[in-house]
């Protein structure tokens, strides 16, 4: 994609040009996103940074993503990559990322937190064609671990931890 623009003496300068199709629509993409969480955040309360609304931190993070996606924008103008052409679209492994995160939702509150996470790992592992079994069976086991420290132990969440079938 290329567009030009005539100069004062005539000349015709180069106004834009991607030198990274996949910086550009990645910083296309996270602009959007950002902003759109930006948006609907303002729908909620805001508050302050020492009492937070509900809306202050879908609010930051929303402007973080679309100040990211801005910088990564401006970069796929400014330099170039090898690798910056796009592919096809892989439709197994986006369905698969997905459907991982779609299993996560679901099982939470009847299997709990530790077969979620396995289920999430696990099924997004089947993602990618270079995951091992044995690797992606220790990630989930640090995440669950991690997951069980900071979220049930250390924030004191009321998140089920086992499935509803095992007395507590």
């Amino acid at each position: 994609m290329r567009s030009t623009v005539e100069g004062r003496k005539g000349r015709k300068a180069e106004a834009l040009r991607i030198k990274n199709f996949k910086d550009f629509y990645t910083g296309i993409l996270f602009v959007l996103f950002g902003g759109v969480f930006t948006w609907g955040a303002t729908r909620y309360a805001m508050g302050t940074a020492a009492k937070m609304g509900p809306g202050y931190f879908p609010f930051i993070l929303g402007g973080l993503l679309t100040l990211l996606g801005a910088i990564v924008f401006i970069r796929s103008l400014v330099s170039a990559s090898e690798d910056g052409h796009i592919g096809r679209f892989a439709v197994k492994a986006a369905v698969l990322m997905f459907g991982s995160i779609a299993a996560f939702a679901l099982l939470l509150r009847t299997a709990g937190l530790v077969v979620s996470i396995f289920a999430i790992i696990l099924i997004s592992s089947l993602a990618s064609h270079e995951s091992r079994f044995k690797e992606t069976l220790i990630s989930a086991i640090l995440l669950c671990a991690a997951s069980l420290a900071m979220f049930v132990y250390g924030l004191n969440l009321q998140i089920p931890v086992w499935p509803i079938f095992i007395p507590r």
